[in-house]
């Protein structure tokens, strides 16, 4: 089982930096992760992919040397244990309200006695089978991580809950959804705002996990200072669409 780069790096204190992928394509999802990003994420809760779709672009993000973080659908647990039986090392849970939606995805995670997580030995998580059983168990419970998104005016007053929660390790603020939730789009130094994300941070540093926030390259110092310490970057839309825009707009022929 291949360990977790984004786990191996928390553990030493480092901070982790991944990317986003959107595109359906598993050669772009490659060249994402051998770029040298932490875990490249992919998204299900937006996107509507062929079960070996998903599949191929985690086995991309394996052969590119990141994790493969899944965001999956809000309130579908069911496909989590598939998921991280394909390779996927982290689960990203989207539009959490209320700490039994987190419990119940721990469970599915997990293998007893932390879950109720069900044995089958023989996928890519577990080395196709080479893996001893008692090995796999083990491992497979130290190396998959769960992130927990905190997007929802309603989660709020649980995060302390959540943070505390074993089977957590991120909480990941949805910065867009909450700040519209909130009635304050895209308002980040909005005092409320500000107060939040300080909570989750708060509530990290209190419970020995790690706050995670997207945001452009630039942000990443102001929030490290907060003490966030993931950061999601770059998405592969954002690449192609500014490298577009800015290569159109550099021909400008003399006439």
């Amino acid at each position: 089982m291949q360990p977790s780069l984004v786990l191996q790096k928390i553990a030493r204190g480092e901070t982790v930096i991944t990317a986003k992928a959107g595109y359906t394509d598993p050669e772009l999802v490659e060249l994402i992760a051998s770029a040298g990003f932490d875990a490249v994420w992919i998204c299900l809760e937006h996107k509507r992919m062929d079960p070996s779709m998903v599949y191929a672009l985690i086995q991309a993000c394996r052969l590119g040397g990141a994790d493969a973080l899944v965001r999956v659908k809000p309130s579908n647990y069911t496909e989590v244990l598939q998921l991280i039986e394909a390779g996927a090392r982290g689960i990203l849970l989207p539009r959490v309200v209320h700490p039994d939606e987190v419990r119940a995805v721990v469970a599915a995670m997990k293998f007893p006695p932390l879950g109720r997580r069900g044995y089958d030995g023989i996928h890519a998580e577990a080395d196709f089978g080479r893996l001893p059983a008692a090995e796999y168990l083990a491992t497979a419970n130290r190396q998959n991580f769960l992130v927990v998104q905190i997007e929802e005016p309603e989660v709020v007053q649980h995060i302390e809950e959540i943070a505390a929660m074993p089977g957590v390790d991120i909480l990941f603020v949805g910065p867009s959804d909450l700040t519209l939730g909130l009635g304050k789009f895209g308002q980040l130094d909005d005092p409320e705002v500000r107060a939040i994300l300080k909570k989750v941070v708060a509530a990290c540093q209190h419970h020995g996990k790690v706050a995670a926030i997207p945001c452009a390259p630039e942000q990443v110092q102001g929030y490290h200072e907060m003490g966030f310490r993931f950061f999601n970057v770059i998405s592969d839309y954002r690449c192609v669409f500014h490298g577009l825009k800015a290569a159109r707009a550099a021909v400008v022929l003399k006439t």
